[in-house]
């Protein structure tokens, strides 16, 4: 596991109208490794996706986004846009990409947003080397050149979450936050996310969190499980004592170890 720290939450609160949905959360995020936040529905695992992203602002506390070389950047309510520019990429449980252009033209409108080319009216994107090369990088990456042509509407739903990969890719995160990245999926096509997820980790260096309810999917793939329950964190480490928990097995299994 990377032993350097690429995301720090410190004393997170979100409140809404008195009830704290994230409550005094502090955790760390390594570098380069894949961690899982589990917790059943309602745990606060979305609100704190959204203020890592920028989607909510926080009742109070801070949120450091490590930058190589240089100090910590605190990131703590920055618009979304801004988080995304500082290094942080997310995608959502439903999978939001243009259904009508083709694989390409999504994960070629994600790179012009990343490169500040999308008020560039007079440059062909066809003659954009440059622009074009990147695109193709990234559908190798994830392996979806075979779909490049394809428009996103007449894909199945696990190609649809690859092409939403690689629209977060296109960004050029170091650290990628996935929300149920196998939900609805059948377990052939959970089984290609995980290992593409292992393959980008390694390739690409990124840093992932994961949300997911599928607990094969997180035991097989998680270096780190954190878990949380009513808004709080209540365990946080390996797989196999997070599977031995009596707390976690207690809040989110439902059962109790004899």
């Amino acid at each position: 596991m990377a032993s350097e720290t690429i995301l720090q939450v410190t004393d997170l609160v979100k409140e809404f109208g008195g009830v704290r949905a994230v409550n005094d959360v502090n955790l760390t995020l390594p570098m380069g490794a894949i961690t899982a936040l589990i917790g059943p529905n309602g745990a606060g695992k979305t609100t704190l996706y959204h203020l890592i992203c920028g989607r909510l602002k926080p009742t109070s506390g801070q949120i450091t986004l490590q930058r190589e070389n240089l100090p910590g950047k605190n990131i703590t309510g920055l618009p979304p846009h801004a988080i995304v520019k500082s290094g942080i990429g997310r995608s959502f449980q439903i999978t939001s990409v243009f259904p009508a252009l083709t694989v390409r033209q999504n994960v070629r409108a994600a790179a012009i947003s990343r490169m500040g080319r999308q008020f560039d009216w007079w440059r062909r994107v066809e003659c954009d080397r440059p622009l074009n090369q990147a695109v193709e990088k990234i559908l190798a990456l994830v392996g979806v050149q075979h779909l490049a042509a394809k428009p996103v509407q007449n894909l199945s739903h696990g190609e649809q979450g690859l092409v939403e990969i690689a629209l977060v890719l296109a960004l050029e995160p170091r650290l990628i936050l996935l929300d149920e990245p196998t939900a609805g999926m059948s377990r052939e096509d959970a089984s290609r996310i995980v290992q593409l997820l292992r393959q980008l980790n390694q390739k690409t260096g990124c840093a992932f969190l994961i949300t997911e309810h599928d607990m094969e999917v997180v035991f097989n793939l998680a270096e780190t499980i954190i878990v949380m329950h009513q808004g709080q964190i209540i365990a946080a480490g390996e797989p196999e004592a997070i599977r031995s928990n009596p707390d976690v097995r207690r809040a989110y299994l439902g059962t109790v170890p004899q």
